[in-house]
This record gives structure tokens, C-alpha cells and sequence, in this order.
């Protein structure tokens, strides 16, 4: 099980979107879940909870991006942007365009649905970039 997180952790490039700070990118290539990188920038367990729950975070793999908020981690849950969640990702995403090269071919979703540990999440609420750009996100 744990080679298969490691793997996807391997593979995608994550990143969390704090307003009060920015946005937080994972290096290429590092086995890194969201929870760790807040982990290493010194926050609590229970801040990085708090703020699993409530800011914007997902990852750049294989040329879509995917972006969603929420820990429970019951399976079958939906993470999915709230609506505070959609501007704080409008409020970035000239920089997601820039550093992920995004363009309207790029295939963005807005949600996953919680499944094992490792695997990778089937991603829901699919839309195009000026979608995203222009805040009509569809949940």
C-alpha cells in the first residue's frame, strides 16, 4: 500500500493554496503528501488539519490539474471547492498558468472522491481553464 502512495506522491506535483501566504508548491519528483509538506513547515497536526479542510490544494500530474478541499476521509466522501475555495483558486490561477503551463486544452477538475490510500482518487466536476479563470465553477 505504501509503495503505491509513494508512487502517486512521486509522480503528481502538489501544491496548497494558502491566501495569508501563497502558493505552496511541492519539488519535482519528492514523495510528499499535503499534510507533510505543512508537517515540515512547522505547523501543528492540528493547524494542518484545519487547514486541509479549508484552503484549496491538489496536484499537476500527467497534464491535468486538480484541485479540491476537504479531509474527511471516509470513502466515498466528496472533496470539492467551496465557494470561498473557488475565489481563493481564481485569485491564483495566473500563477497555476504559468508554473503548470496550463492552457484550454488542459483538463482541470474541481473534486475527487475519497478511496484507499495509494490509489489514485477518481476526480469529478471536470472544466476547462476559463472556466476556472472566470469562477464558474460547476460542483
Amino acid at each position: 500500500m505504501m509503495e503505491k502512495a509513494t508512487n502517486f506522491h512521486t509522480k503528481r506535483r502538489a501544491f496548497i493554496i494558502m491566501p495569508d501566504i501563497g502558493l505552496i508548491i511541492a519539488p519535482k519528483n519528492v514523495d510528499v503528501s499535503h499534510e507533510q509538506m505543512l508537517k515540515n513547515m512547522g505547523f501543528s497536526t492540528a493547524d494542518v488539519l484545519n487547514f486541509l479542510a479549508i484552503y484549496p490544494r491538489g496536484y499537476f500530474m500527467n497534464g491535468e490539474l486538480c484541485v479540491y478541499q476537504g479531509y474527511d476521509m471516509t470513502p466515498g466522501s466528496k472533496w470539492v471547492l467551496t465557494d470561498n475555495g473557488k475565489k481563493i483558486v481564481q485569485q491564483y490561477i495566473v500563477d497555476l498558468c504559468a508554473i503548470f503551463n496550463l492552457n484550454n486544452d488542459t483538463r482541470i477538475y474541481t473534486g475527487v472522491v475519497v478511496g484507499k490510500i495509494g490509489d489514485v482518487w477518481k476526480k469529478i466536476n471536470a472544466c476547462g481553464l476559463k472556466t476556472l479563470e472566470n469562477g464558474n465553477i460547476v460542483m
